[in-house]
């Protein structure tokens, strides 16, 4: 079913307006605030703004969920895992938020799905080393912002980090710049928060942020949500493999991009655990590497029925 899809643009453009439009009706019609408790200072604005506004909190999270689609289909294209143009990558990511409904509570994870998308369109593992250069305190910038609305976003860090380690030869005034990058916006912070005399308050949000509370709510999940966890990374592993025969005859760059897919999925996988976003909604932080896990592994026509089955099930099983 996938196998075929991806040869039909046009069915692919018309699923991906229905799949848009089915987020938007989720955003406008199911979507609450999870509380700002134990959240970071910025998030708490957020809060103050869905408070005043719910419409136009919704439409800017409409926004970043059209922004992380176009994120993901141009990374795919600019990668050259497929010959051809696709939006298969961006109708896996739309499928699984919806599913999953990850869009029935504005979040930070969300948020720090977004930045992942904005990191993925702006780096390029094959770029050279002078425009990286000029792009490394713009990384920086904008992952602080990310950290500054969510805790687990320092995921972003550690990915970025290994990924240029790997992909390019950094310097340690390149390091310097990007971690200016990451001061800067902490800086405008505590400066402001001083300026108009909420320090304390910003101090206090500091000391009252929730950590680990996927570990904590992990022994109090349902059974079907046990047995999600387990089928996606059941899932995520077994299209992983197909993926990587598929590239085995590719390009270095094209298998060196796949390999980053990688290393987002370690990241934040490692990270979605420190912060204060629970399961399942904590899952929303790996849907962007499992899209293009699925879009990959959509393309070859040897065994495509196991793809329609892993994805369909796990759509399912993320559903209830």
């Amino acid at each position: 079913m996938f196998h075929l899809l991806n040869k039909n643009l046009n069915l692919q453009l018309f699923l991906l307006v229905i799949l848009a439009g089915w987020s938007a009706w989720l955003i406008f019609t199911q979507m609450s605030l999870l509380p700002q408790e134990g959240t970071m200072m910025m998030y708490h604005y957020l809060a103050l703004l869905w408070t005043s506004s719910k419409t136009i909190v919704r439409l800017i999270v409409l926004a970043l969920v059209l922004t992380m689609t176009v994120g993901v289909i141009k990374h795919f294209d600019k990668n050259h895992f497929y010959e051809s143009r696709t939006y298969m990558p961006g109708i896996f990511f739309l499928l699984l938020l919806n599913c999953g409904k990850f869009l029935n509570h504005f979040s930070p994870a969300l948020l720090t799905c977004f930045f992942i998308a904005l990191i993925l369109l702006i780096y390029s593992p094959n770029e050279s080393s002078a425009n990286l250069k000029n792009r490394i305190f713009t990384f920086g910038l904008a992952i602080a912002i990310a950290t500054l609305l969510d805790i687990s976003a320092f995921g972003i860090v550690l990915f970025l980090i290994l990924t240029i380690s790997i992909n390019n030869v950094t310097s340690i005034k390149d390091n310097l710049i990007l971690f200016s990058g990451l001061l800067i916006p902490y800086i405008y912070a505590f400066a402001i928060a001083y300026l108009i005399g909420t320090m304390p308050v910003f101090l206090q949000s500091w000391r009252d942020l929730a950590l680990f509370e996927p570990v904590k709510q992990f022994t109090h999940l349902r059974i079907i949500d046990y047995a999600t966890l387990a089928f996606f990374v059941l899932a995520l592993i077994l299209l992983a493999i197909r993926d990587k025969q598929f590239l085995d005859n590719k390009l270095i760059i094209i298998r060196q991009a796949f390999a980053n897919n990688h290393l987002l999925l370690f990241s934040m996988l490692i990270f979605l655990w420190l912060g204060s976003v629970p399961f399942p909604l904590a899952l929303t932080y790996l849907i962007l590497p499992a899209s293009i896990y699925m879009a990959i592994a959509a393309i070859p026509k040897r065994r495509c029925i196991l793809v329609d089955v892993l994805v369909v099930a796990l759509c399912v099983l993320l559903w209830l």
